[in-house]
């Protein structure tokens, strides 16, 4: 019994610094690992986490599955509430948006009904998320602050980074930038408190998107580049890709156009590797903004309606609004 809880609290350290291949590598080497992952609900979801993170999204959800079941016949309301909402953030990465709605919205009135604050907040979280991708940026704030309340009664610090970083990204599609620079410190600051470096190299990616939208991509090459880094040393594949994303963004804010299109051809095909959709459509838009500058018109305008058409699958009905919006804006300058 004494080993079984140390190999837990183990196991919730490295997930609490997002050492997601480690989580892997650990549960894999435990002796009888499959009796250990049948035996323990809460193994099991870290495992599933870990897998899905890791962009291994069928084992991800295979583990949560199990995670869910077991904690139901155990009774454990907090360990399925949790796998309940983690199968819909799967759900989300994988690009079945509705069905993630459906995951959170339960888990969320069951947490409500149980008290968990730290489960209402990642459901809120994650709601925020779905209406920021459907352009209701003002129900995103308004999501994201409700669980910002839940995981300060909860005393999650994690939690609360996410919900800066989340915000920052808000603030930043709306345009407000200074608002959206000063989420993302308050997320590398709380990230970094939560000793979680994952978390703490995501916020500062988001920093540097916003830095590159103000125009400064020699530093938001450099602090996306220091993303990269902090997630391949993490064995974070997913995460380094959308950090890729990032530091061809500031390249391009530099007014270079080769090195951009080459990283965002990488990241698509990272992307459909590792089964992410949205990050695939949010490259092929930003590829389609990139070769419309250097004059690559024909090549810009398929990507730029394939990128619509994936964000129109996906329920992005926000990204698809404003790429449209770009599309027709630059087919105007391209006439005069």
């Amino acid at each position: 019994m004494t080993s079984a809880f140390s190999d837990l609290s183990t196991v919730e350290r490295f997930a609490a610094e997002g050492r997601h291949a480690e989580v892997v590598t650990f549960i894999d080497g435990l002796r009888n690992a499959p009796r250990a992952l049948e035996e323990s609900p809460t193994l099991a979801l870290h495992f599933g986490i870990a897998h899905a993170r890791l962009g291994r999204f069928e084992e991800g959800e295979r583990w949560v599955a199990l995670a869910l079941r077991r904690a139901r016949e155990r009774g454990d309301r907090a360990i399925a509430l949790r796998a309940l909402n983690v199968g819909g953030a799967i759900a989300l990465d994988s690009g079945r948006v509705d069905e993630a709605s459906h995951h959170f919205r339960r888990a969320l009135t069951e947490a409500l009904d149980l008290g968990d604050h730290a489960t209402v907040g990642r459901c809120a979280n994650n709601l925020g998320i779905i209406a920021s991708m459907r352009g209701d940026h003002a129900g995103a704030v308004g999501s994201y602050t409700i669980a910002q309340a839940a995981f300060q009664r909860a005393g999650y610090r994690r939690g609360l980074a996410e919900i800066h970083h989340n915000l920052a990204i808000a603030y930043r599609e709306q345009g407000q930038l200074a608002l959206a620079f000063a989420e993302a410190e308050r997320a590398i600051d709380a990230a970094r408190d939560a000793g979680n470096r994952e978390l703490a190299a995501q916020a500062l990616a988001e920093r540097a998107e916003i830095r590159a939208v103000m125009g400064d991509g020699a530093m938001a090459r450099r602090e996306a580049e220091a993303a990269v880094t902090a997630h391949r040393e993490l064995g974070d594949v997913v995460m380094e890709a959308e950090d890729l994303r990032v530091v061809a963004l500031a390249w391009a804010a530099s007014g270079e156009t080769e090195e951009p299109a080459r990283l965002l051809r990488d990241v698509i095909e990272r992307a459909h590797a590792h089964g992410r959709p949205l990050l695939a459509a949010k490259a092929e838009r930003d590829l389609a903004r990139i070769l419309a500058q250097a004059g690559k018109g024909d090549e810009a305008r398929e990507l730029a309606a394939l990128a619509s058409e994936r964000f129109a699958k996906l329920g992005a009905l926000g990204e698809r609004e404003k790429l449209d919006q770009w599309v027709a804006s630059w087919r105007v300058q391209q006439h005069r």
